[in-house]
């Protein structure tokens, strides 16, 4: 991956075939977990991953964070599912992705959900946690460090 400037505050973002087949299938999983949690009534996820992506706004008040759930969770949904077709999309169309400002909001939201479902998944709780370092998770692991990378080349390509 290679990230370049094209003009005032643009970015080219350059993905190899694999990085790009890499993004459309984590963005894919990512909104099958929001699919998923879309069938079923407001309330406390089951899925760790998915509580991460939804938090309660009131953890010390069960009866407020419900409430507010049934609120907002519906349009949480929708806006994480538009930000993660946004990546892949991108993806899908060829290898590389031009992003402005505004353009590039959605994919940071986007590649922090898919890091903090990785992150669950790696029991990952706090910045600097090493979380499940067993050769089977060492994929994962390189997976979780490359999107924060990504996410940093995003940011700091903008700032310049």
């Amino acid at each position: 991956m290679r990230a370049r400037h094209s003009g005032r505050d643009r970015i080219v973002l350059e993905f190899s075939n694999a990085e790009c087949v890499l993004l459309a299938s984590l963005t894919d999983e990512l909104l099958a977990l929001l699919d998923e949690r879309d069938t079923v009534p407001p309330g406390m996820p089951s899925d760790p991953a998915v509580l991460r992506l939804l938090p309660d706004a009131y953890r010390q008040d069960a009866e407020a964070a419900a409430e507010f759930r049934r609120f907002t969770q519906d349009e949480l949904i929708t806006a994480k599912r538009a930000d993660a077709r946004a990546i892949a999309d991108a993806a899908r169309a060829g290898n590389e992705v031009a992003l402005d400002r505004a353009s590039a909001i959605p994919w940071l939201r986007s590649l922090t959900d898919l890091r903090l479902v990785l992150a669950d998944r790696l029991g990952i709780q706090n910045d600097g946690d090493e979380g499940d370092d067993s050769p089977e998770a060492e994929p994962a692991q390189q997976v979780y460090l490359w999107l924060g990378n990504l996410q940093g080349w995003i940011l700091e390509t903008l700032q310049h």
